[in-house]
């Protein structure tokens, strides 16, 4: 029987984003009518890598019952272009709903229910000793109905055992561990590298950049190895956000916490009867900047000038 091609399971609609591989569209499937994300890769036009696109399609198959993970539907091929559909995130990513929000800041309130919910995706994740590598808000999407979900598993990695290290340089640089940022010159690394990016997130979320924004990725990349770890000031955040970043933040990897031991902090705790349903809070106030005009000169899609460059 011959299998059903894409175009009679899917239509493509409007493009909502853009991942480290392909431009990510909304869609329809067409037998049931619901809404999905369809990350499209044009083999002939990009300078996508078949390899780290089948790996993106095996972490997504192999991780599909993970809590706070882009649900995967399927992987299509149409000529020379390559289909991924996936769950779709109405409410866009942290990052477009942080351009609405007071100086491009979230308030504390939310950044803790972000930060739970990542940390609640990467226990699963590191458990089946796995590395997403590329953690920021970028990456951190959110469901219409506030559900927090890890994307872009295009430069993720799997370990051997609990135990095994990687020695590959690859990730965004203002986010990448110093120990990552030293893989160029074979130090190694393992799940403790997205702990630290969990850091450089908050910093991300409650600054409106991550530290360094200003400097090229370049040289941002030469200076992580040696630079102090960022730390937020005391009128920033509240105490025990900044204790929570700096163990997050620590420069010696074995020394941080684990997603799970992090998940017991008292800032996490308590937050704890927090729904998720409170981060509907941005998405409205973001649909409520968009039609006021004051977006209007910035395309919600688009990176800020830091998200733009991904080392692999």
């Amino acid at each position: 029987m011959t299998q059903p091609s894409v175009h009679q399971l899917y239509k493509c609609l409007e493009r909502v984003g853009k991942g480290s591989y392909g431009s990510v569209y909304k869609g329809v499937h067409l037998p049931t009518g619901n809404v999905v994300a369809l990350k499209i890769i044009d083999l002939d036009t990009e300078d996508d890598d078949v390899a780290a696109i089948q790996s993106e399609v095996a972490f997504l198959t192999q991780l599909r019952d993970g809590p706070n993970i882009t649900q995967y539907y399927g992987c299509y091929l149409d000529g020379p272009r390559v289909w991924i559909a996936m769950e779709l995130a109405q409410g866009g990513s942290i990052l477009s709903l942080m351009k609405a929000s007071p100086n491009g800041c979230l308030e504390e309130k939310y950044v803790v229910v972000v930060s739970r919910e990542v940390l609640d995706a990467l226990r699963f994740l590191h458990k089946n000793n796995t590395i997403h590598r590329d953690l920021k808000a970028a990456n951190v999407l959110v469901s219409g109905t506030g559900k927090v979900m890890l994307c872009d598993f295009g430069v993720s990695a799997v370990l051997s055992t609990s135990s095994s290290k990687r020695n590959t340089f690859i990730g965004t640089p203002y986010w990448m561990a110093p120990e990552v940022a030293k893989a160029a010159t074979h130090s190694s690394y393992d799940t403790k590298a997205d702990i630290w990016s969990v850091g450089i997130m908050l910093y991300e979320m409650i600054k409106g950049a991550p530290p360094n924004s200003h400097i090229m990725p370049e040289k941002v990349v030469q200076l992580i190895p040696t630079m102090k770890p960022p730390r937020l000031a005391e009128g920033e955040a509240s105490k025990e956000l900044r204790e929570f970043s700096l163990l997050c933040l620590n420069e010696v990897p074995s020394e941080r916490l684990t997603a799970e031991d992090l998940l017991k902090h008292k800032w996490i705790t308590k937050s704890a009867k927090v729904p998720t349903t409170i981060l509907k809070d941005l998405i409205l106030r973001y649909d409520a900047w968009a039609k006021t005009g004051d977006g209007s000169a910035v395309d919600p899609q688009e990176p800020f000038p830091w998200e733009q460059c991904v080392f692999a």
